[in-house]
């Protein structure tokens, strides 16, 4: 503001010498003289009643240009600024003198200023002579005659019959004047006029110069920007605070179980929910017009208002709430990748709870809006103690910690990569990226949203430069300068578009990072609440799902289908017909088939006679018994199991499909034989035993 101060007495100056320089013409017969307007910002100014109006001059025309210039010093010390009023309107309000002696026709001569006035003014307001001292010349001439005469101004009247010499007097103030009279109620439009108990009381006015605010609403950015913002805003706002909803029935309604992870997840969409009410308080039209007005001409809200009150409070749960349950959410993931958990998460999350409400009344007649600002947050007043206290002290070191566990989770990743090299499913690593990758973008929404409040806030001269040039503007081109000044327009409009977007996406990127994953669809299909409501609409959920199959009841349904393919290459079409008909019949009888090829095997090895036996059966019982003495020892389980299972199959679809086909059986036994072998190198000593208790 000082320096609009500065620009304002540049402007001041030059008017005033302006006013002088056009009011200064040394004989003008057609002068006239007339009493002063009671309501002259001059009057109590002058020691005399009478002033000099020269050709084409009217009281109203100096009056116009007189006030917004009484107006700006205000601006100056008391002292610098009374002078200087008492050289301006003796400057611009010369004493008329009438009835000169001797000339024809009659006509009035003005008093020029005295030099001391014009001295005093340069002694008081020393401080800013650095401006001043070019347009306040007390030594300066015009036409021959000094512009500010230390006794008078001689006039040569010959011409009309008067004397050679005639002189009069300087003329000088009411030095009973002084700053304390009443304050000139004048702002150039479109600025608006309120007195100072008014400004200093209700706060959340835009002054620009002593008493002139700016109106409500000030646009300071165009047009088009206005509406790419909105648009943006709205939409991206909608579509968050719909996935806000969707991460809270999905973690904290439906699931039958609950853990620390869906907690925060609820929490997180609540926090986003609440910055969308802030934005839906900002964005409606109470009664048409600008949201921020209020009924006193030029006064944005604040805490006086309610609607202020309600959209500062869920803003600040949801700008906060956001932060601190972010640096939650990443300390949880910390701990599951180092196989721990946080058994004081109640304690936790009703302390985190409780702070954010605090942070969010304890400043409630501290939210204001103002012309930068799209709604009502905490005022920058005493220092910017309140949004220091309540939001960035806490915010940042929450973001720290956050950080902190994000790196440390990097870190452990990077660590996990080498152990599931060796592993076809990497699952667990991919969704542990994927959560570092969602909060690092997350991270950024909140850094970049918290740290261009204080971007604008240390830039703050770049943006008033925006407002000095318009009001400057305003004062230089009375009446006129609503029309001729060009409009305000902020700077670094992608920033302030950016902080609206980052703020909006809460919701999407939370459905992103923690919305979309196969577990969903398990939390629905085993939902009882979910089940229930879709009963209530006549919907089955679930009910014919597939139930997990116990190990070793039965094989995959593909095997079974190839085996029965290959041994049916002889038989007709109808047979074929039958086959695929009954294919769900001879899965379920494997088992039985198993079974009992298991008890003929061991019937088998517990004979003496070894004429008992034949090839086909030596090799049945030779891997029933592979598979129990591997059972035993729990060697290769699952592989002896599978071979055996895939034999016991092989077999069985054969005797069902052709019950002629010996060679192929025995191939298939001898295959699955040599199978097990290679599988576990146990097999050959078994084989060997078996055979010498056969023999």
């Amino acid at each position: 503001m000082k320096k609009l101060n500065y620009l304002l007495i540049v402007s001041f100056i030059f008017i005033l010498n302006l006013l002088i320089s056009k009011s200064q013409v040394l004989i003008d017969v057609t002068a006239k003289c007339e009493l002063i307007d009671s309501l002259s910002p001059c009057k109590d100014n002058l020691n005399y009643t009478h002033i000099y109006l020269p050709t084409g001059y009217t009281q109203a025309a100096i009056s116009a240009q007189i006030t917004p210039l009484f107006q700006q010093a205000s601006i100056l010390p008391t002292d610098c600024q009374s002078n200087l009023k008492n050289l301006l309107c003796i400057s611009s309000y010369m004493e008329c003198n009438e009835n000169i002696p001797n000339i024809s026709p009659s006509f009035p001569l003005p008093s020029y200023p005295c030099n001391k006035y014009c001295e005093k003014v340069k002694d008081v307001c020393s401080a800013y002579m650095a401006i001043l001292g070019p347009y306040v010349n007390c030594s300066a001439v015009q036409n021959g005659n000094e512009f500010f005469p230390h006794t008078g101004t001689d006039y040569d009247l010959t011409a009309y019959g008067g004397s050679a010499n005639e002189e009069i007097q300087c003329s000088g103030p009411n030095l009973a004047s002084n700053s304390t009279s009443a304050p000139i109620k004048f702002c150039p439009s479109p600025l608006i006029w309120v007195d100072s108990d008014t400004i200093n009381n209700k706060r959340a006015y835009q002054e620009t110069t002593p008493n002139c605010v700016l109106p409500c609403p000030t646009n300071v950015y165009t047009e088009k920007e206005y509406k790419t913002k909105f648009y943006s805003e709205a939409i991206l706002f909608s579509f968050s605070t719909a996935c806000s909803f969707y991460l809270i029935f999905t973690f904290g309604v439906f699931p039958n179980k609950y853990t620390n992870r869906n907690w925060i997840i609820v929490y997180l969409g609540i926090t986003a929910i609440c910055l969308a009410i802030s934005y839906a308080v900002q964005e409606a039209r109470y009664g048409g017009g600008d949201w921020r007005c209020t009924s006193d001409p030029g006064r944005y809200k604040s805490s006086e208002d309610g609607t202020c009150i309600l959209g500062g409070f869920f803003f600040q749960i949801g700008g906060l709430g956001t932060i601190l349950f972010l640096s939650l959410y990443s300390f949880d993931m910390f701990l599951t990748m180092n196989m721990m958990t946080n058994k004081y998460f109640i304690q936790t999350s009703v302390g985190m709870w409780a702070l954010i409400i605090f942070y969010a009344l304890l400043p409630i007649k501290h939210y204001e809006s103002s012309i930068a600002s799209a709604g009502c947050w905490l005022s920058n007043e005493d220092n910017m103690f309140w949004q220091y206290f309540c939001f960035y002290v806490p915010s940042y070191v929450a973001t720290f910690f956050l950080g902190v566990f994000i790196i440390t989770s990097i870190y452990k990743v990077f660590k996990m990569t080498v152990m599931f090299k060796s592993i076809k499913d990497k699952r667990i690593l991919l969704l542990n990226i994927r959560s570092i990758i969602f909060l690092i973008a997350i991270m950024f929404c909140v850094s970049f949203s918290t740290m261009y409040p204080l971007y604008v806030t240390y830039n703050g001269d770049d943006f008033s430069k925006s407002v000095e040039v318009y009001v400057t503007c305003l004062y230089a081109n009375i009446p006129n300068g609503n029309e001729v000044c060009p409009q305000i327009v902020f700077p670094q409009f992608s920033l302030r578009y950016m902080n609206a977007i980052t703020m909006a996406i809460i919701g999407i990127v939370g459905l992103i990072g923690l919305g979309i994953d196969p577990h969903i669809l398990q939390i629905y299909r085993e939902s009882i609440r979910f089940k229930f409501l879709l009963g209530l609409v006549g919907i089955q959920w679930g009910t014919n799902s597939p139930q997990p199959l116990k190990q070793g009841s039965t094989t995959d349904s593909s095997s079974g289908s190839g085996s029965g393919n290959g041994s049916n290459s002889g038989n007709n079409r109808e047979n074929r017909k039958s086959q695929r008909k009954s294919r769900g019949v001879s899965i379920g009888m494997k088992k039985i088939n198993l079974s009992a090829s298991s008890e003929s095997s061991n019937n088998l090895l517990n004979q003496s006679t070894p004429g008992n036996l034949n090839i086909n059966e030596s090799i049945s019982s030779i891997d029933t018994s592979n598979n129990n003495n591997n059972n035993n020892n729990n060697n290769n389980n699952n592989n002896n199991n599978n071979n055996n299972n895939n034999n016991n199959n092989n077999n069985n679809n054969n005797n069902n499909n052709n019950n002629n086909n010996n060679n192929n059986n025995n191939n298939n036994n001898n295959n699955n034989y040599s199978n097990n072998n290679n599988n576990n190198n146990n097999n050959n000593n078994n084989i060997e035993r078996i055979n010498s208790d056969n023999v």
